[in-house]
This record gives structure tokens, C-alpha cells and sequence, in this order.
């Protein structure tokens, strides 16, 4: 691992610069973003829209393409504690991993993301006074990015947040999520009527996702992050259902992102997939697929296994490494199962198959999800399958009714667990293990989407996962214990919070309803587990 200490410190300095170079080139931006004027194909191109050049960076606050950014926020936090990717380097010892992490691996999530972020949509709200369609498309990415934040650390500042204030009140999580909410209906309403005008494309120069720039997809991509957000606080909060039934209700209008031709990836330019650095590159070689999940997909024979890993060195067997290995070296696990990305592959957002999966889930509440439980989930599974090449194998892997046992064989022969239970079948059953069965598929759908699968976890318990081989977290310390079975829970706030907001932390402290540890459970955790 490259440590990059600019990148973790001197982000507000990098967010300026980028204001700065904006306000050379911002042209006639004013006339273009003043509703109810449509720009013109002239004013949608190259530097006539000035603050487009804000909007790569802050995309990469909702999936990192960066790769040292991908490692801190995205690797060794939601892909591993979300059962996805396992780190084979011990970082002094200190890690997500094994419960017990460093400050420097504690607070990127919260730091980078603030610092980085908003001096460049505070510039855009600037630019086009809190309106317009460019401003509701920044107000999309904003939720987007700082989801990932409060779902890491519980109560956030949001809606108090202004430009040049460092000093800023906390929000509880419910009340995050329902600012949230309101920013993603607004923004949604707008876009629609801009697109509704005329206006299909917005800054394609400068979107770095597959969707260059087009206003319905984003609009789709906006509604099914509304309908993500009601179903994580499904267990706690009374308007959950309103929220998700609006979203269904409104796919004929704002649509959802249902379809593989419209899966929100970032593709790459100059730098390569990081992933791929970090599991192949001569200087990193630190990243392996976990075991969690290839344990499962090889007791479901799955055949989206050859698109997920590399084979291992182990007779060609897909093999994945435990999580949370204490002193673990690379070169032990170096022939293991890694994350198969090309160079050049984009970098996973949010798939299609996930919204039929969240749909099932709010069917199986009795929510008004526009179809069964069972109907909803078998076409997640297979919008899934279609988008890796395998709808050949569809039929055959729906109907099994097998519950295969779940084992893990370490071929360097060190963290076995030869009887971990048994996989709940793929067939759909009504046999109380609905939820159980919609959160595993989801989860092998989601593959390297840590953050979600994560929070699933925390939520749900699914799918059942092993942990950490070495729980360095039990014994307790300043941020308290970790229970084992249970894995971490959240990440404590930053020191830099204490020394620099400390009222306002404290104040969040309160709001979150326990201590700031890591075994405290965020708002929408407290009543599944």
C-alpha cells in the first residue's frame, strides 16, 4: 500500500484549486442554468459550462477510481467487513480487518470525503445561486457521497453544512436520511421537467460514469437511491413504506435503474481499474476475493464465478482468503482468488439487479412493490445472470432446491472452517428464510459494492458470514470492545472532529444513542440486531 499523506490532508486545498481553475472558464453558465431557459447544444459543450470541471472529482465520493482512495474508503472498509475482499497485509497491525483499526484507517472515510466534497458543490451553488438543473444533479451526487459517510458513522452534519464553515451542528441519522429524501425529490422533479423540455444531456463532457451526461438515467439512478434508502430504514422508521411505494409508483415517470444497459459504473481514462492495481500490480499485490463469498458461490456452483475471480493457484479452484488474519503476509495467499477486474474495466456504483432485489424486500413487508416477493427476487437473480453472460444457467440455478453445505478449506492449510451451516436454497420458498435468501442473492449480485453489502449485514445479519479470524478488538480499548460474532458496527468519529468541532461531535454523540464506539449500532441497525 501507497500511503498518500497530501491526499488525506490538504484535500480542502485541492477542492480550492479546482474552484479556482472553474471561475477562468464559467462563461455563459448563468443563462444556461436560469430556469426555465433550454441551453442550446453550444452551451452544452466544453468550457462554456465552466463548473463541469468540478464534477469528476466529486462523483469519485460516491465509488472511488483513485486507487489509493479505493483502498482506504472502499477495499479495506466495505469490502471487507462487507464480505467481498480480504487485505493480505497486516498495516502494523492495526486494520479494519481485526476490529482494531488506526486513526489512519478510521477516518479517511469521514475526512476525505468532507473536505473533498463540498468546496466544490458549495462552488456550484454559487455559480448557479441554488438552482437550475446543474445544481439538482450536484444535489444527487451530494446524497449519493455522503450516504456512504453517515451509514459509516451514524449522525452527520447535513443540513446545516454552509461554505467556509468548518465549525457545524450535527444532524440525527433519520433526520440525514430524510433531508436526503427531500434533496433527491426535488432534484428528481427538476431534471424531470429540464428533460421533459428538451433537455436529454447535462454535462457529458464531464460525467465520468457510463451515463454521460443523460438526465434519465441519472433521474433513475436518483429514485432507486430513494428506494435503497427506504428499505435500509425499514426496521425502525414509520415512513419507510410511503417512500419506497413512492418510488415504485413513480417508475413510469422517474423509472428505475431495472434494466443492465443502464448499471451506473465509472469508466476509466488514464488510470487503470483499482482493483486491478491492487491485486495485480507488482507494488500492491495486497487485494484477494474473501473467503465469505467464494465459499458461497462454490456451494452454489454459481457460474458467475469465472466473471467474479481469477483461479487460484489451487488446481484452478476459486479460493478466497479469511478476513481479519493477524500478521497475515502476501506472499502466503499470493496464488489465492483476487477480484477479477480488467485494467481498463469500470469501477461498480450500483447495478440493475439490485433494485429488484430491494423491491422483494419491501414486497415481502406487504409494501406495494408493483409484484410478488418471489416474482421480484427471481428477476434480480436473473437480470443479474444476463448482465454476467450466463442466462443459459438461469433456469437450472432458480429452480435448485438444494441447501448446500457451507465449508472453507484454506489450501495453505492455516484458518479452515470445515462446517460453517448450511446455504439457504435458491428456489423460493415460503419457509421463514425469505429475507435470508433475497439478501444472499442480492449480495453475490453486488459483487465489490462493499458499502451496501456491509450495511445489509449490519441490518439484516445476512448472509451469515465468518469473521474475523483474529478479533483484536475484544479485549477494548478507546473505542471500545468488539464483539466477534457481530463484527464491527460503525467507525468512531475522527480525532480531527474532536479537536476542531468538538461540541458539534459531541452533540452527534448524543443523537447517536450510544457511545462513539465501534460495537454502537447506527440508527437503522438498532432494531434487526
Amino acid at each position: 500500500m501507497k500511503t498518500n499523506r497530501i491526499f488525506r490532508r490538504i484535500g480542502r486545498l485541492t477542492a480550492m484549486g479546482a474552484t479556482l481553475a472553474a471561475v477562468a472558464c464559467t462563461g455563459s453558465f448563468e443563462e444556461y442554468n436560469t430556469k426555465p431557459y433550454r441551453p442550446s447544444d453550444e452551451d452544452l459543450e466544453g468550457d462554456n459550462v465552466g463548473v463541469g470541471i468540478l464534477f469528476p472529482s466529486m462523483m469519485e465520493w460516491m465509488m472511488h477510481v483513485q486507487v489509493n482512495a479505493s483502498q482506504y474508503h472502499d477495499v479495506l472498509l466495505g469490502d471487507e467487513l462487507g464480505g467481498y475482499a480480504s487485505a493480505v497485509k497486516s498495516y502494523q497491525g492495526q486494520n479494519i480487518a481485526t476490529y482494531n483499526p488506526s486513526d489512519d484507517f478510521n477516518d479517511p472515510l469521514f475526512e476525505n470525503t468532507f473536505s473533498n466534497f463540498y468546496g466544490n458543490y458549495f462552488q456550484i451553488m454559487a455559480e448557479t445561486g441554488g438552482e437550475g438543473p446543474v445544481y439538482e444533479l450536484s444535489r444527487i451526487i451530494r446524497v449519493a457521497s455522503m450516504l456512504r459517510v453517515t451509514d459509516a458513522y451514524g449522525p452527520i452534519p447535513y443540513s446545516k453544512m454552509q461554505n467556509g464553515t468548518f465549525s457545524v451542528p450535527y444532524d440525527s441519522q433519520r433526520d440525514v436520511y430524510m433531508a436526503m429524501i427531500d434533496d433527491l425529490d426535488e432534484a428528481m422533479e427538476s431534471l424531470h421537467t429540464f428533460a421533459a423540455a428538451g433537455g436529454g444531456s447535462l454535462l457529458s463532457d464531464f460525467d465520468i460514469s457510463t451515463y454521460k451526461g443523460d438526465v434519465s438515467l441519472w433521474i433513475q439512478f436518483a429514485n432507486t437511491l430513494k428506494l435503497r434508502m427506504a428499505i435500509r430504514m425499514s426496521g425502525v422508521e414509520p415512513e419507510a413504506q410511503r417512500i419506497a411505494e413512492e418510488a415504485v409508483a413513480a417508475i413510469d415517470t422517474y423509472g428505475l435503474i431495472d434494466a443492465n444497459a443502464e448499471n451506473l459504473q465509472f469508466t476509466l481514462t488514464s488510470r487503470r481499474n483499482p482493483y486491478y492495481t491492487q491485486a495485480t500490480s507488482e507494488s500492491w499485490q495486497d487485494l484477494r476475493s474473501n473467503a465469505n463469498i467464494t465459499m458461497y458461490m462454490n456451494a452454489y456452483e454459481d457460474p458467475r464465478r469465472s466473471s467474479y475471480f481469477s483461479k487460484s493457484g489451487y488446481d484452478e479452484t476459486y479460493a478466497g482468503v479469511r478476513s481479519g488474519i493477524e500478521n497475515v503476509l502476501p506472499t502466503t495467499y499470493a496464488s489465492f482468488s483476487y477480484p477479477l477486474f480488467a485494467e481498463t474495466d469500470p469501477v461498480p456504483v450500483m447495478y440493475a439487479a439490485e433494485s429488484w432485489f430491494l423491491r422483494a424486500e419491501g414486497a415481502l413487508l406487504g409494501w406495494a412493490m408493483g409484484d410478488t416477493p418471489e416474482n421480484l427476487y427471481n428477476t434480480g437473480v436473473k437480470t443479474s445472470f444476463e448482465q454476467w453472460g450466463c442466462s443459459s444457467s438461469y433456469e437450472g440455478y432458480i429452480a435448485s432446491t438444494l441447501t448446500p453445505r457451507l465449508a472453507y478449506t484454506d489450501p495453505a492449510g492455516k484458518h479452515d472452517q470445515p462446517n460453517f451451516g448450511q446455504a439457504v436454497s435458491v428456489k423460493w420458498a415460503d419457509d421463514g428464510h425469505e429475507l435470508e435468501r433475497i439478501i444472499t442473492q442480492k449480495w453475490i449480485a453486488n459483487h465489490m459494492i462493499g458499502h451496501e453489502a456491509w450495511a445489509d449485514f449490519r441490518r439484516t445479519g445476512y448472509p451469515r458470514m465468518m469473521m474475523a479470524v483474529n478479533n483484536l478488538g475484544a479485549a477494548g480499548g478507546m473505542w471500545g470492545s468488539v464483539d466477534g460474532d457481530r463484527g464491527m458496527r460503525r467507525l468512531h468519529y475522527p480525532q480531527s472532529e474532536y479537536d476542531n468541532n468538538r461540541e458539534n461531535v459531541l452533540g452527534g454523540i448524543q443523537l447517536l444513542g450510544g457511545p462513539d464506539e465501534y460495537s454502537t449500532d447506527v440508527w437503522w441497525a438498532k432494531k434487526q440486531n
